[in-house]
């Protein structure tokens, strides 16, 4: 008996950690091409060099936004075969704004697992629209006589909005946000804009990153304070609306209950790949970046705290019976 137990005990502790033994759904509350799921695959693309049994299936769960995936994402087992990858200002702040009638949730109901990522919002334009940069935008919202549209396909992106609007003072009785079910299709009107529609928009400029190169829409400035090195040329919005420090970012998120050995397996393989070279490759290439403070549960659950305390403020100021 002894020897059996020593035997046993010279066996590593990680052969008895979980790892995945069958598909992992991976639940996204966007329509396909959002960035929480561009940022997953290339991260499972990564993890699975590792560890070829993790593999996943993708379920697009679209509707007010995000909530309609949070909510379902609520019934399903604690056990590692399911997953959610939020997009954090919806998530975990703005959806405590516009649907506090729809989710079942709190911002706190799930376990954190780490960021896979961020990317700044960018203020984009037709490219045949006379605004090309972030004065005269400004200028426009606050001298219009006409009604103006903004293209907004997320929490994050009606964050920034409301944040311009209210410290550029802009004119919110003809400028209006239209939302759109995700950013893709948020950038593309802005694209097809022809006098009518939404002349302008903001979203992840990962995703609007195909339109620009392809000369279908023109950025005007980034949100946050990271200046990008792919599009030198392109202003920080700060510059003129100080503050305006809106991302959209991407978190893993496991269900409230799973046991500690999954949550390990999630962090350590992800951190890993988020950190290494072919991702940081990925993301120079994609205009992503990451924060290394967030890539433990409890470095990101102290993000989120910080996100709300800084913008809950601002959109409560808002009059939702105009919405």
């Amino acid at each position: 008996m002894k020897k059996i137990l020593s035997i046993l005990l010279l066996i590593p502790a990680l052969a008895f950690a979980w790892e995945p033994a069958k598909p992992v759904v991976v639940i996204v509350g966007n329509t396909p091409g959002a960035g929480n799921e561009i940022a997953f695959r290339k991260l499972a693309e990564i993890v699975q060099k590792n560890n070829p049994k993790f593999v996943y299936v993708v379920e697009n769960r679209p509707g007010a936004d995000s909530a309609v995936a949070n909510n379902h994402f609520m019934t399903q087992p604690a056990d590692g075969y399911t997953i959610n990858l939020p997009s954090q200002m919806s998530s975990y702040v703005t959806n405590d704004i516009w649907e506090a009638k729809v989710k079942k949730y709190q911002w706190d109901s799930f376990i954190d697992v780490l960021t896979m990522g961020k990317s700044p919002l960018v203020l984009v334009a037709n490219t045949r629209s006379h605004v090309d940069t972030p004065i005269d935008f400004i200028r426009l919202i606050t001298t219009t006589t006409k009604p103006i549209n903004v293209a907004v396909g997320g929490g994050a992106h009606r964050t920034a909005y409301e944040y311009l609007m209210l410290k550029a003072h802009g004119n919110a009785d003809l400028v209006k946000p239209i939302k759109f079910n995700g950013p893709l299709p948020a950038v593309t009107s802005v694209a097809q804009f022809d006098g009518q529609g939404t002349e302008f928009g903001i979203m992840p400029i990962a995703v609007a990153r195909p339109l620009v190169e392809a000369g279908k829409v023109k950025p005007i400035g980034f949100t946050g304070t990271h200046r990008m090195p792919q599009y030198p040329n392109v202003p920080l919005l700060n510059e003129w609306v100080p503050g305006i420090n809106v991302y959209a970012a991407w978190s893993i998120e496991l269900p409230r209950g799973t046991p500690q050995d999954v949550v390990d397996w999630y962090q350590k393989q992800f951190s890993a790949a988020v950190r290494s070279k072919e991702y940081r490759d990925w993301c120079n290439l994609n205009v992503v970046f990451y924060e290394e403070s967030e890539l433990t549960p409890a470095g990101l659950h102290r993000h989120m705290e910080e996100l709300r305390a800084v913008f809950l403020p601002v959109l409560r100021t808002i009059d939702l019976n105009k919405e």
